[in-house]
């Protein structure tokens, strides 16, 4: 039922990287199972993957400029940030562990958190430890819990930048709590494609995923706890990592087992990323209506590397993936796959 479609085609030119001989670049295109959604595998490409890599002498001088005027340091995030209203939370700010929850001084949305994950004010992406993100994501279901009681609102994402490439705005490791009215565009698509799937075949379409990548054994990456992880055949964006909370389909529906088992994959992921060289990611769990169990859709998460800290950086966004939403990649999911298995293990 579920369907791996993929096409081939050579690009051929003078190449003057290689005397100006013939060269021949083979590129895929793929087509995501559910939402129809077209990505590129080009391995011309591969040529750049080498600027990628974290400039480490740079992003030192980086975090030691950036270290004395940090709002989100622990010497200044009590005078420094917003507080909350007294009636959502008559703390003002709430914490848990290193992890400090307040309002985002700008809000993207109607409820829009920040929760500075650690004390420190850098962390290198092997220092993403479980523990720090346990207790940042149990934050955010707490924050999530409050905002459907007060405002009743339907929609929620927890999302992660990691430094300036990465889209984020301050060096210290911070995570977004967002919740809304209104559904961000990746879970409508979701809905409205896993409601046909269920409709069509009686079954959800992220168990039988699950289930096809573990008989296929070319991008599954293994089962922490209630999660599953694996690559998707059609990424986005580089070193894309997925999981999925398996009987889950919303946040409300999540128990500290389950915040858990995320914490644990997206750390492994991020160690993963440190030992290839990178600095930057984002990642972003997604979650169907709060409150509303839906058959035909699970919650889960997706992970993928940005380009790293450098002193003449390439950016890796450009018209294709961000107005015509291509995704574009230089290694193959089963590749990547390959590389991050271990770390599973």
């Amino acid at each position: 039922m579920i369907r791996f479609e993929k096409g081939e085609e050579t690009a051929i030119l003078h190449n003057p990287l290689k005397n100006f001989e013939i060269d021949s670049q083979p590129i895929e295109y793929r087509v995501d199972p559910l939402t129809g959604l077209t990505s590129f595998v080009r391995t011309g490409r591969a040529f750049w993957a080498g600027i990628y890599k974290t400039d480490q002498t740079l992003l030192e001088k980086l975090v030691e400029e950036t270290r004395g005027r940090c709002f989100f340091c622990p010497e200044k995030v009590a005078t420094s940030t917003p507080r909350f209203p007294a009636d959502f939370f008559p703390e003002g700010r709430l914490t848990k562990g290193e992890a400090v929850l307040f309002p985002n001084l700008f809000a993207h949305k109607r409820y829009s958190g920040i929760i500075a994950i650690s004390h420190k004010h850098y962390l290198r992406l092997d220092e993403f430890k479980p523990d720090l993100l346990l207790n940042a994501f149990k934050l955010s279901d707490l924050y999530l819990r409050r905002a459907h009681q007060v405002g009743r609102v339907e929609y929620a994402e927890i999302g992660g930048n990691c430094l300036y490439p990465g889209g984020a705005s301050i060096v210290h490791p911070h995570l977004q709590v967002i919740a809304s009215h209104g559904a961000h565009s990746l879970i409508k698509i979701y809905t409205e494609k896993g409601k046909a799937y269920y409709k069509r075949h009686s079954k959800n379409f992220w168990d039988e995923l699950v289930k096809r990548e573990k008989e296929l054994g070319e991008r599954y990456l293994g089962k922490l706890g209630s999660t599953e992880w694996f690559t998707p055949f059609a990424p986005i964006r580089e070193d894309e990592v997925n999981g999925v909370v398996q009987g889950k389909s919303n946040f409300l529906e999540f128990d500290d087992h389950d915040w858990e088992s995320l914490a644990d994959g997206v750390s492994r992921v991020l160690k993963a990323y440190h030992d290839k060289g990178f600095s930057c990611f984002n990642f972003a769990i997604y979650s169907g209506p709060l409150g509303r169990k839906l058959r035909y859709l699970r919650a889960g998460v997706k992970i993928v590397s940005r380009s790293s800290v450098q002193a003449y950086p390439v950016s890796d966004t450009w018209y294709s993936n961000c107005i015509l939403l291509d995704g574009f990649v230089v290694e193959p999911p089963e590749e990547v796959a390959k590389g991050m298995r271990p770390y599973f293990t």
